[in-house]
């Protein structure tokens, strides 16, 4: 019998729900792949050579993808988002700043 995971785990004060863990856990994952696959590519270079002819290593469109993988599951986690200025525009004109002495 297979035992369910519990509702949320608790890591000190936060609770963590186990949806968010397993999709960090792929992507933390993907991320290693993305790492093999580079150091693979580094090695052999970004063109094979087969008998029909030069070819794009088949690892970069594997890369590529993996790479898309970890951007939708950032997504996912809401961690895509990218925080607000507190003012619109330039700083405020006035009392801040360089003034040249008198």
């Amino acid at each position: 019998m297979v035992k369910k995971p519990p509702l949320t785990l608790v890591e000190g004060a936060v609770a963590v729900m186990p949806e968010p863990l397993a999709i960090l856990e792929q992507v933390c994952g993907a991320t290693d792949r993305i790492a093999e696959y580079r150091a693979l590519i580094d090695l052999q270079g970004p063109v094979i050579i087969t008998k029909a002819g030069m070819r794009e290593h088949p690892l970069v469109k594997a890369e590529i993808a993996t790479r898309a993988l970890i951007g939708r599951l950032i997504t996912r986690l809401g961690l895509d988002i990218e925080a607000l200025r507190p003012t619109p525009g330039r700083p405020p004109q006035g009392g801040l700043g360089w003034i040249p002495p008198r």
